[in-house]
């Protein structure tokens, strides 16, 4: 791959870069990192993860560039961790979702701009185990005069949380929402509803501006929903083997994830490339 035309290499983390949940880098990608760096292209992670959950990662790969995290809600910078751009939800969604949630089993969790999650009942594994081992949770109505909320995390069983999410998307303005199924933590499934203006394409288009680089200098990597409009917005899009078929078709080449060492296959020069579109 001809390195020269890029300015900007951007990284979903999960079954892109790393293993899915893993805070591990191989030594492999570790090495390609450094090669690009080694060729004048910045790094940038852009991931759905939290920042409390991307440090461990952006610091065995010395990311200087600014991050975006909660899906393009959050863009800072790794260093100072100083918030440079945050896309909190508008007021006039966010007071519709209590009507449309009232008398469900979901657990809700309201991230608040200072990293903080609310919530007024944990009764999901799902929730529980966010409570307990994941970010910094408290039982409690947050101060919406005070801070913003970025983003709301509704937990609950597939049949309630694919309903809410049909729901959910036909509020006016649509939301921008994100279904994700269990994992290897619970059986519970994740919806969580974000602003309009906020995901990982408006995020990388603002951080272009931001850094003067054109976004047809940039190479993009992704796997799920929320990579589809990273790939979008990037010169070069580049989606994992098992992608949802929305980012495969998106995509200008397949490649493989995250457990098969793909992007630092890559950039070695290994005939890994499934698929590559003609435009």
């Amino acid at each position: 791959m001809n390195l020269k035309h890029f300015k900007l290499a951007v990284f979903d983390l999960d079954g892109t870069l790393v293993e899915y949940g893993s805070e591990q880098v191989t030594p492999a990608t570790l090495e390609t990192i450094k090669m690009l760096r080694d060729n004048g292209i910045r790094v940038v992670i852009a991931t759905g993860r939290s920042w409390k959950q991307t440090k461990a990662i952006a610091d065995q790969l010395k990311v200087q560039t600014p991050v975006i995290v909660q899906s393009g809600a959050i863009v800072l910078h790794p260093v100072t961790t100083r918030i440079l751009k945050i896309t909190p939800l508008r007021p006039e969604i966010d007071q519709k979702l209590p009507r449309l949630i009232k008398n469900l089993g979901v657990d809700q969790f309201c991230l608040m701009e200072t990293g903080v999650y609310f919530t007024d009942k944990v009764n999901t594994s799902g929730g529980k185990w966010l409570f307990d081992n994941g970010e910094d949770c408290r039982i409690g109505i947050p101060d919406l005069a005070i801070h913003k909320v970025v983003k709301r995390l509704l937990i609950g069983s597939e049949v309630e949380l694919r309903s809410l999410s049909k729901r959910v998307g036909e509020l006016k303005p649509a939301p921008n929402t994100i279904l994700w199924p269990p994992d290897q933590l619970s059986d519970d499934w994740f919806l969580e509803v974000f602003d309009p203006l906020a995901s990982k394409g408006q995020a990388l288009t603002w951080l272009a501006a931001y850094l003067e680089v054109d976004c047809e200098q940039i190479i993009a990597f992704g796997d799920g929903y929320n990579d589809l409009d990273l790939l979008q917005t990037a010169g070069y899009g580049v989606a994992m083997q098992g992608s949802p078929p929305e980012l495969i078709d998106q995509a200008d080449l397949v490649i493989p994830g995250a457990a098969e060492e793909g992007i630092a296959r890559l950039f070695r020069g290994e005939p890994v490339g499934i698929k590559k579109r003609v435009s």
